[in-house]
């Protein structure tokens, strides 16, 4: 086809007709999500199992996926915490896709059977249902709070200044307002997309930006108190933001971060916390910092740790091949900080999916060939979108005569809400697939214990000396670095268990060890009197367990 023609039906695909920019509704709702869970935990009963840790402020679950046999509490496990972010659909759809791979390739492959034997697998879908549901109500706008009313403006009054839907396409978009003030301009490439001026390279504003709406309150400001409160991804402990908007009253606050957190400190056995969120320390691992690591109240990555996140960032890219990953930082009150630094866990967070880079497509007609990719994110969104055809991702602009604005040139339009981050549910089955490849890659990766090198030797007075080398024979340390300083990580212990006519001459009955590294060993010695036999167990909630007999000379 023409390029120039095929241009101009996809541009037309771009309408803000309504019927289009709400055609695609492609991801689930929590109607359809709850009864897919609980088609696949009734399909694969032996392998999985549906629970809820806690109700919304609406009444919907906070579902919570297990997947692995055979008394799946007490094997080492990986927790992947998705929908953290309202406006992140993706997630969740990436992790149930996930679940789906691994209970059908566990049927047919024998490694993944024994992986789900020796592993467990944690999956929390969607931790913020209140807010993801904006996605399918009448009037569709981004979400990001829960359903817990709250006075974020703290005038004492509730939603006094909420979203309008000012041209009735049943979206809520941008507004630009013509103002030689503003801080945004056309971008070059596509003057569709505002971008910011920059003004170090001479460019001048030509706009003021502002989300749909009327300033009900008069209070100079837009939309700044809509319906919903909380933000899950802001209600953690570590870095709280007190008193900013969607933080909530105080830290774990909320019904959804409580009924995580308390379910967390309940399970001694998980390993690693791996966020499907906006933070991506996956794909750029997170660098040590001395300094930040020093202080008495840690705020960065334990250097140990730090060559840990560096070795699964290298596992990440390799396994799953994705290229031009964002830049992404943690935030404050985040889940991420929070599994770290207060819960001492290895916790590392990745998007999942983002906007692959495209270039502009070449002009056949003309002889032109294709711009290089753009720095602008929105630009390279569009692009993508229109090479893509996904249907009605943004609605042009258009003029209206707005109360707040009587004087000067209004337009409403831009990207639709949720597109930027919901990319077509078609398009998520390969990355999927390439994340549970990496899960399982990481979950062999584990640490495993072994009792090694054991000994009994008769020596004076009839008693036997025993000695024993614990290894940790996986390519992962047993715990975290900052575990060894929480009270809340078990560390590795080493039990000597005696029967009733046998009795400990020398050596603690029970020796613990800091963090074993990758082929570390612990060594244990005991002098015991008496005849038969003795057992010998290494445990660790997160690297598993042990047991040898030994007989006494």
């Amino acid at each position: 086809m023409n390029q120039k023609i095929k241009a101009a039906l996809v541009g037309f695909a771009f309408c803000g007709a309504t019927s289009l920019a709400t055609a695609q509704r492609d991801y689930q709702s929590y109607d359809q999500l709850t009864a897919r869970l609980q088609k696949l935990s009734s399909k694969y009963s032996k392998l999985s199992t549906l629970t809820t840790v806690g109700k919304t402020a609406t009444g919907k679950e906070i579902w919570l996926l297990t997947l692995g046999r055979d008394n799946a509490v007490n094997k080492p496990a990986i927790v992947i915490a998705a929908g953290v972010e309202g406006t992140q659909l993706a997630t969740t759809e990436l992790a149930v896709q996930m679940a789906e791979q691994m209970l059908q390739a566990a049927v047919l492959q024998d490694s993944v059977r024994e992986l789900l034997q020796s592993k467990t697998f944690y999956i929390f879908p969607n931790l913020m249902p209140d807010a993801s549901e904006q996605y399918h109500e009448k009037l569709r706008w981004e979400r990001s709070a829960n359903a817990q009313p709250i006075d974020d403006d703290r005038d004492g009054r509730m939603f006094e200044d909420p979203f309008e839907d000012l041209n009735k396409d049943g979206l809520i978009t941008m507004m630009r307002v013509k103002n030689p003030t503003g801080l945004y301009r056309p971008a070059k490439e596509d003057p569709r997309i505002m971008v910011k001026a920059d003004v170090s390279k001479g460019e001048k504003g030509e706009y003021l930006l502002y989300t749909e709406g009327i300033d009900n309150d008069r209070d100079g400001k837009w939309n700044e108190d809509p319906e919903g409160g909380v933000v899950f991804n802001r209600n953690f402990t570590f870095d709280y933001p007190y008193f900013q908007e969607g933080a909530g009253e105080h830290p774990i606050s909320e019904r959804e971060t409580k009924a995580f957190a308390d379910f967390m400190y309940d399970a001694r056995n998980v390993y690693a916390v791996f966020v499907l969120g906006p933070a991506n320390t996956l794909s750029q691992p997170l660098a040590y910092d001395k300094g930040k690591a020093s202080k008495r109240i840690i705020n960065g990555l334990l250097e140990k740790d730090a060559a840990v996140n560096d070795q699964i960032s290298k596992l990440y890219n390799n396994t799953t091949q994705l290229k031009n990953a964002p830049k992404a930082a943690p935030s404050s009150g985040d889940v991420l900080q929070w599994a770290y630094f207060h819960y001492g866990r290895f916790s590392y967070s990745t998007p999942g999916w983002w906007t692959p880079k495209v270039s502009a497509p070449k002009d056949t007609v003309n002889g032109k060939a294709a711009v290089a990719p753009s720095e602008h994110e929105d630009v390279n969104f569009i692009r993508w979108a229109e090479a893509n055809e996904v249907v009605g991702a943004f609605v042009d602009w258009k003029r209206f005569k707005h109360p707040d604005f009587p004087d000067q040139e209004v337009e409403i339009g831009g990207f639709a809400p949720y597109v930027r981050q919901t990319p077509p549910v078609r398009l998520l089955a390969p990355v999927a697939q390439k994340h549970f490849e990496f899960f399982s890659a990481y979950a062999k990766w584990m640490p495993s214990l072994q009792i090694v090198n054991i000994t009994s030797e008769k020596v004076a007075g009839g008693l036997t000396r025993i000695t024993a080398d614990v290894l940790n024979q996986g390519s992962l340390p047993t715990h975290s670095e900052i575990g060894d300083k929480s009270r809340w990580v078990q560390k590795v212990k080493v039990t000597l268990k005696l029967e009733n006519d046998q009795k400990l001459v020398s050596g603690n009955k029970i020796q613990l060890s800091n963090a074993l590294g990758a082929g570390e060993k612990f060594q244990v010695t005991w002098l015991v009197n008496g005849k038969g036999y003795v057992t010998v167990e290494a445990s660790s909630p997160t690297a598993g367990s042990q047991s040898k007999g030994v007989n006494l000379r």
